[in-house]
């Protein structure tokens, strides 16, 4: 009914898949968390973009996104909303001043991931 992958796929596309979604994953997951406890490098960062005050609140919007996207019934919403998040990353590091590598970076693996494992989003 509900799954992280199409049916029909072959074994080596879905662990690719799966590799490439999960990585990211861990990576914005461990940033939700981090920004729960205080730490000077990502407060910084989130004061040169004037968001200090709401760590907290990003760090939950993170890790509901992660959920929402690992959860076979809110997957598909779930990667819609990663993917608009990951936009947010993007900007948040061109404000800053930097190249958006890391951003770039997650995005395309969450993309190329996701659509490994499910095909038909694309249609």
């Amino acid at each position: 009914m509900f799954e992280l992958h199409d049916a029909g796929i072959s074994k080596r596309r879905r662990i690719t898949g799966y590799v490439l979604s999960l990585l990211p994953s861990l990576a914005v997951l461990g940033s939700g968390f981090i920004k729960f406890f205080p730490n000077a490098e990502i407060h910084l960062l989130l004061e040169q973009l004037g968001m200090a005050d709401h760590a907290v609140l990003i760090g939950l919007i993170e890790i509901g996104c992660v959920l929402l996207y690992w959860s076979p019934t809110t997957s598909n919403v779930g990667f819609f909303l990663f993917c608009s998040y990951i936009g947010g990353i993007i900007v948040g590091e061109l404000v800053i001043g930097d190249f958006p590598l890391p951003g770039l970076a997650i995005g395309v693996m969450v993309y190329v991931g996701t659509i490994l494992r499910k095909p038909s989003l694309l249609a």
